[in-house]
């Protein structure tokens, strides 16, 4: 048996050696670890890597479908806007409806293959197709006349003179067709359709030269004629909401017109709506103010001097004026209302919210709707208003006196709302 050399310690190496197992062996294991967690890491980086490419290329997706479906939306209204435009009484590139009463009426503003995949058929004398005049742009517009659940034309106006425009099947002078109007937008294999009613906007019906709600004194030299200088259309001198005795006469004035009692004053038996009427027309208004209290002159801007149109005076006060312009003025005037003098001027529809006075030399053409009272007097000028008032204010005393006067005109009062763009009564994206 050999023997350990001198001096050598056998036990200790033993426990040397077994001590360098040990931390050989825990290094071992950390090694393990540390490639575990980088492999664990490295996979967790790949996946936010994966996420994150497929986060953007979604995102490149959806953008260019936004951006696809926001320029069809585009091309689809651009088509509904034309056919508005067209249908406009005075548009230089009209659709013409000869056929109001037609159900089977439609017009296709497109190219002939398009207008087909919509149903049009060249030999239906119902079906007629225009070339759109927007050539860059690529939509199919379809009009027809809308109808209610039985198949009946439906019509946009007031039949029951209560100053309010609704849907009706009654057609008349004082109503117009209302529009479905479907408009096919076409652009990077993406299509939008689009669907709307619109309507001309109907004449007000004008139950008299002068309405009122209110008590009214006629004083003076005034005259107020219902007599149609403009056509055949007569009315009454005078309108009231209220009994025919609450109209005072007071010096001598003139009172002319057809029908009612002596002189020419009536009672109706439904009071106007002017604030609903006033809503409703106050949208198209090209001119807008907003007063607290103002006393303005021809000259006043903003106000009259910002140019209402240019008329031309009868051959005497009491003669009919003329205009070829067209405006819808809107005043809401708050405190004490509105009043006009020094030669203030106009020509078209003039709403005013509040009260309403006029004086020298005021002179108008068209028609003048206030829903508080109104006082037209004066000594000098043309003091002349040339269509209709009506004048909802019930707590004052309408006062109309001096050498004042209101001649009835059919046409002054018809053709302010022929040049208007025609009314959306409803719109939706399908």
């Amino acid at each position: 048996m050999a023997s350990s050399p001198a001096g050598y310690n056998f036990t200790a190496a033993k426990r040397r050696y077994a001590s360098d197992c040990l931390l050989n062996s825990k290094i071992g294991n950390q090694r393990g670890i540390s490639l575990l967690i980088t492999l664990l890491i490295m996979s967790l980086l790949l996946f936010l890597c994966a996420l994150t490419i497929m986060y953007v290329a979604n995102n490149l997706r959806y953008s260019g479908a936004y951006k696809s479906s926001a320029k069809v939306f585009q091309i689809a209204e651009a088509g509904l806007e034309e056919v508005r435009a067209r249908l406009r009484a005075t548009s230089a590139h009209p659709i013409s409806d000869a056929y109001p009463s037609n159900t089977a009426w439609k017009v296709y503003v497109g190219t002939t293959s398009r207008a087909q995949e919509k149903g049009y058929d060249s030999s239906n004398s119902s079906h007629f197709r225009l070339d759109s005049l927007q050539s860059e742009l690529d939509y199919l517009v379809k009009t027809e006349h809308q109808t209610d659940s039985s198949g009946n034309i439906l019509y946009w106006g007031d039949t029951n003179n209560d100053g309010v425009f609704e849907r009706t099947t009654t057609s008349g002078t004082n109503t117009k067709n209302i529009y479905l109007v479907t408009s096919y937008g076409y652009a990077d294999k993406s299509t939008k359709t689009l669907i709307a009613e619109m309507t001309r906007m109907p004449p007000v019906n004008t139950p008299a030269a002068l309405y009122v709600n209110a008590p009214v004194t006629v004083q003076g030299s005034a005259a107020i004629s219902g007599n149609d200088s403009c056509g055949s259309n007569n009315l009454s001198g005078i309108v009231t909401s209220q009994d025919v005795s609450t109209v005072h006469l007071n010096g001598n004035p003139t009172i002319t017109g057809v029908g009612g009692t002596t002189p020419n004053i009536a009672h109706t038996g439904t009071a106007l709506n002017l604030p609903a009427l006033i809503t409703s027309l106050k949208g198209s208004a090209d001119k807008q103010y907003s007063v607290e209290s103002a006393n303005q002159t021809g000259t006043t801007t903003p106000g009259p001097g910002d140019g209402w149109g240019t008329l031309t005076p009868g051959a005497t006060t009491s003669a009919p004026s003329s205009c070829s312009d067209h405006h819808i003025i809107y005043y809401k005037a708050t405190g004490t209302g509105i009043h006009f003098s020094g030669g203030v001027s106009g020509c078209g529809i003039l709403l005013v919210e509040g009260n309403l006075n006029l004086t020298g030399g005021f002179s108008w053409y068209g028609m003048i709707i206030s829903t508080g009272s109104i006082r037209f007097s004066g000594s000098g000028g043309d003091n002349n208003i040339t269509g209709a008032v009506l004048a909802g204010g019930e707590s004052d005393t309408d006062t109309i006196g001096g050498n004042a006067h209101i001649v009835y005109c059919s046409s002054a009062v018809n053709s302010q709302t022929d040049n208007m763009p025609l009314r959306y009564l409803s719109w939706k994206e399908q």
